[in-house]
């Protein structure tokens, strides 16, 4: 994973080697979680889609994997 400029979204989309998307913390550079479970192993529109969600939640002020 690259380093994360300021422009960079919190939350992004990574293919896997085997075709599946992660949805990556370009923070921290690993996969997000929720519920203990990593964002991963997702089609590429749900990958995108939660991470989209994730980035407005971030920037509505909210933290959502709280």
């Amino acid at each position: 994973m690259r380093h994360r400029s300021e422009n960079t979204p919190r939350y992004v989309v990574w293919q896997e080697p085997r075709g599946t998307w992660t949805v990556m913390d370009s923070l921290t550079s690993l996969p997000a979680a929720t519920d203990g479970k990593d964002l991963s192993g997702l089609s590429k529109i749900d990958a995108e889609d939660i991470a989209q969600e994730l980035n407005r939640s971030i920037a509505g002020g909210q933290d959502p994997l709280v």
